[in-house]
């Protein structure tokens, strides 16, 4: 299945480039705040982020990787107990594990193993296609 993971590769060429992720870690998005949504980069970085599931670092680029040992339910499962231990943190906000994963894997899918990707508030777009 092909997803997007963390990487730090194609950082910098924005000023407002970040990695604070573990590298290859599975990524998500969350929700833009309504500053974000409106002034991706300014100062807030939520509405150009992807969150690494595991460390809940940020990154501005993700890569497109096919991981051959995970199916879509245990893809569900990790954005389920990301979102579980926020909840234990005190987030309140609404998140549909089965939604956002089918929307990750529809960008993923479409796009060839390697890709570069950004995020753009409520899009992701190539960054360095495969062979640039």
């Amino acid at each position: 299945m092909k997803v997007l993971v963390a990487t730090g590769e194609a950082q910098g060429t924005r000023s407002t480039d970040v990695m604070r992720c573990v590298e290859g870690e599975l990524v998500h998005m969350i929700e833009a705040c309504p500053y974000s949504a409106r002034h991706p980069y300014g100062s807030c970085d939520c509405g150009r982020t992807f969150r690494g599931m595991t460390s809940d670092g940020v990154t501005t680029t993700a890569v497109v990787r096919t991981m051959s040992d995970l199916d879509f339910a245990a893809y569900v499962d990790c954005l389920d107990a990301t979102h579980r231990f926020k909840r234990k943190l005190g987030c309140t906000c609404e998140f549909d594990a089965v939604a956002q994963a089918w929307n990750l894997v529809a960008i993923a899918g479409v796009l060839p193993e390697g890709t570069i990707v950004e995020r753009l508030v409520d899009r992701v777009v190539v960054r360095r296609a495969v062979g640039s």
